[in-house]
């Protein structure tokens, strides 16, 4: 018996040994060329920037690198110049011991838009990602011109990690288990299986990208990060913030509750909401079209934007009268067109400060922010008050008022999807 359980104790002390080995490991960058690579904060910071224009820069949150925004990127460099890094612990940059957090990260933030000398810049950040855009806005608003936040928690309640993901994020066994899934994919996937709504739009990026990190690093920001929102610290700081602010999150998000949204918004007037259903945390990937669309409207202050969105899903069978419709109407030779091609520049930017409160499908597409009145017809001189009265516009024209509640809309709106009423019936 007293061999066993001297075996016993040598493997328990050999696994707590490893596990403090792992969670001690750092990641340098070997070969680092200066038209990727930055020196920020100590650290060696992978960078990419492509198109022209006015500046945005793409946080990418927890767990993941600059690879989450390849087609926005792709969508924005037609009318802007956009900034993407992979953050300290993550992606291609240096994966140091320390130096995790909301605020590090909105350190780190500053330091590459001081190196390259951007003031008023559009921001988009993606879970920590964002509240660390966020942090950089409050503390810096000549840096931020305008602000977007994707699935980004405003209270550390608001996160749930899966249990699978959790244990790879233990103080002490916990690099173990995070070990084991950079070595084995099909543990990865698991992990990273809860943070889209359709198994079918998790992406080998995305899969790869969740082992690319250290022990430290996976840990660190997030304990750190929730440390730093917990009691809605870093919500009530937001509320200096006096740029146009715009809060994206899927309705079916099940690593950052959706309800984040009115928190963010709550104490800004400036601020509006963009909910899309049938979508989890990544919205980027799981409905690229209507997330580039959203932002491009947002930052552009153009409305014609969400024109181009396509409706829902359709059936089998109307997927493939549309394909013959469509292959009838291109001449031979030709390539169908997309919704790559970026609109003309709007002829007003009226329509910045009239946008609603709350963005929501209706019937499978996005309702059309508010453009600028047409001129009006000049009346007959005979016509009488009747006839003007029944010319105005009524209510039906419309937007209804923000709720109270963002997520108790009456049923008669039809504002909700086939998911939510589902949900309600239930």
């Amino acid at each position: 018996m007293s061999v066993v359980l001297i075996v016993v104790l040598a493997l328990v002390v050999l696994v707590l040994g490893a596990s403090v080995l792992l969670g001690r490991a750092t990641s340098e960058v070997e070969s680092a060329r200066d038209t990727e690579y930055l020196e920020l904060e100590g650290v060696l910071i992978r960078y990419n920037v492509v198109g022209g224009g006015p500046p945005v820069v793409l946080v990418h949150g927890w767990l993941s690198s600059s690879r989450l925004w390849e087609q926005l990127a792709g969508r924005l460099a037609q009318r802007f110049t956009v900034y993407t890094l992979d953050l300290s612990g993550f992606g291609e940059s240096d994966k140091p011991l320390a130096g995790y957090g909301i605020r590090n990260g909105s350190r780190l933030l500053y330091a590459f838009c001081a190196h390259f000398g951007l003031t008023r810049a559009n921001v988009v950040g993606h879970d920590l990602g964002g509240a660390m855009a966020v942090k950089l806005a409050a503390d810096h608003p000549d840096v931020v011109g305008r602000l977007v936040i994707v699935s980004t928690p405003a209270d550390e309640d608001q996160i749930d990690v899966p249990t699978m993901l959790w244990l790879a994020t233990l103080p002490v066994v916990g690099p173990l288990f995070y070990a084991l899934g950079r070595a084995a994919r099909p543990v990865r996937r698991q992990w990273m299986r809860p943070f889209v709504a359709d198994p079918e739009d998790l992406t080998d990026e995305v899969v790869d990208d969740a082992g690319r990190s250290t022990p430290s690093a996976v840990s660190k920001t997030l304990s750190i990060g929730r440390r730093e929102i917990s009691r809605g610290r870093l919500a009530r700081q937001a509320r200096i913030i006096k740029i146009p602010l715009l809060v994206v999150a899927g309705e079916q998000d099940q690593i950052v509750d959706p309800q984040s949204v009115g928190v963010w918004a709550g104490g800004m007037d400036r601020a509006e909401i963009s909910l899309i259903d049938e979508c989890g945390h990544l919205p980027m990937i799981e409905r690229t079209a209507e997330f580039n669309a959203q932002i491009l409207a947002f930052l552009t202050g153009d409305p014609r934007y969400l024109d181009y969105v396509p409706p829902t899903a359709a059936t089998p069978q109307e997927a493939e009268e549309q394909t013959t419709e469509t292959d009838e109407l291109v001449e031979p030779g030709e390539t169908p067109s997309d919704d790559t091609e970026d609109l003309p520049p709007p002829t007003t930017d009226a329509d910045r400060d009239s946008v609603p409160k709350v963005v929501r499908k209706r019937n499978g597409t996005y309702p059309a922010r508010s453009r600028p009145p047409l001129p009006e017809e000049p009346l007959p001189a005979e016509e009488t008050k009747a006839t003007r009265a029944r010319r105005e516009p009524t209510d039906e024209h419309f937007l209804p008022e923000l709720p109270a509640d963002l997520f108790d809309w009456p049923e008669t709106r039809r504002e909700f999807g086939p998911t939510e009423r589902r949900r309600d019936e239930e």
